[in-house]
């Protein structure tokens, strides 16, 4: 959705129909708007995922040692940190 959201169409949200009630759509989607927006406004000011790949609970120094200089969480990548270094 974020990085491609014209790829979203009616065939996907009739799946979802399959699964779920208009109203869960509903609080699906804003549940996604709302973590699209704060992982983008969180990048500008730098802060880093609390948690480490494997699950760790990590502080903002280490968790920029892990993600490198700026968090990708939105990025569609195939590097690793180092390489984005």
């Amino acid at each position: 959705m974020a990085l491609n959201p014209d790829q979203i169409g009616p065939g996907f949200y009739d799946e979802l129909r399959r699964h779920y009630s208009e109203e869960e759509i509903v609080e699906l989607g804003a549940f996604i708007g709302f973590n699209i927006g704060y992982h983008t406004f969180f990048g500008t000011l730098k802060f880093y995922p609390m948690f480490s790949p494997d699950g760790r609970l990590v502080s903002q120094d280490e968790s920029a040692r892990i993600y490198g200089e700026k968090p990708a969480s939105l990025e569609k990548t195939d590097q690793t940190a180092d390489e984005r270094r």
